[in-house]
């Protein structure tokens, strides 16, 4: 029977989707934009989805054009063609709904609110921030990575229990149906994300103030970068932070560019011995590292996997850096 999605090998399921920005109007007149993750069963649903976007895609054959049409609107062209629409990166600042357009994704898909399985966290953000909206306690929580260079594909990931692979088994799995679920999510330390911190474009600085930051503590000036900790702050609706009981665990992780005296050199070595960069981060001892890099960095990972490395928060598009205490 087919389930969706394509198999290669029993072992890898490619999952067909498309990124689509979407042009809103939120209820003070104000616009913006937002990029949703819309994921397909098979070939022929994602080819004429396509085919009715062209009425709405000036041109349809680059990436990140903005589509004529609002999320509102979108959701029922993806269900038209059997697939799941599921909001991107969704506290940024540029593209995206709570950081572009709305303080509640339910103004923007109202009563079509419940269609909506999940959101993605995004870099910038965690489980601790997103659930201090009340509106999202109902929502499951991805951390995908961006295929913008082949090095970061599964930087961040979700680790789902199902059984077996296909895109009906995803949707269960995104749902919590059936026992099938989401058992972790694995992404950056939200203080590593290029826009954690609200950031001043006139003094070129990030700035660490009392939150939320609305302007520079320097020139004064609201010509800032909203920084993701600094939006959820103002929009936020919870005294404290809740988890439901269906809500994976977030598990931290360092990537190993971002840890220090680890250069290309050092990566590729360490790969050549220990085949991924997740082998490395999750599964090898301080021993294990030391008798292929040394001592000093083995212990700067042990310690980034540890939490016991400073982070300096990024901010303006920007990623944090980490540094030794």
């Amino acid at each position: 029977m087919l389930t969706g999605g394509i198999i290669y090998k029993d072992k890898l399921c490619i999952i067909l989707g498309s990124e689509i920005e979407t042009s809103e109007i939120n209820e003070k007149g104000k616009t913006g934009s937002a990029h949703n993750l819309c994921y397909f069963p098979h070939l022929k649903d994602i080819k004429a989805f396509s085919k009715e976007m062209e009425n709405h895609i000036h041109n349809i054959t680059l990436s990140s054009q903005r589509a004529d049409i609002s999320a509102y609107q979108l959701i029922d062209i993806v269900e038209k063609y059997n697939g799941v629409l599921i909001p991107a990166h969704a506290f940024t600042p540029h593209k995206s709904f709570y950081g572009n357009c709305t303080d509640r994704l339910e103004k923007i898909f109202k009563e079509k609110y419940e269609k909506v399985p999940a959101i993605e966290l995004g870099l910038s953000s965690d489980t601790f921030l997103a659930d201090q909206i009340s509106e999202l306690e109902t929502k499951t929580f991805l951390t995908n990575s961006d295929a913008h260079s082949l090095p970061k594909i599964a930087r961040e990931y979700n680790k789902m229990y199902m059984e077996d692979i296909s895109f009906k088994e995803l949707m269960k799995a995104i749902r919590n149906e059936e026992g099938r679920k989401i058992l972790s999510n694995y992404g950056l330390d939200p203080k590593l994300g290029k826009y954690h911190r609200t950031y001043c474009e006139i003094c070129d600085k990030r700035i660490e103030g009392k939150m939320p930051v609305t302007k520079c503590d320097t020139c004064d000036s609201r010509n800032i970068t909203m920084g993701v900790l600094d939006r959820i702050e103002i929009i936020k609706d919870k005294k404290e932070t809740k988890s439901p009981n269906f809500r994976a665990p977030y598990i931290y992780q360092i990537p190993l560019q971002f840890i220090p005296g680890v250069g290309p050199k050092v990566i590729n070595k360490l790969l050549d011995n220990f085949e991924t960069e997740m082998n490395i981060l999750h599964k090898l001892s301080f021993d294990d590292i030391e008798a292929v890099c040394g001592a000093k960095i083995a212990r700067n990972i042990i310690d980034a996997k540890c939490g016991n490395l400073a982070i300096s928060a990024g901010g303006g598009g920007v990623y944090g850096k980490v540094s030794n205490k």
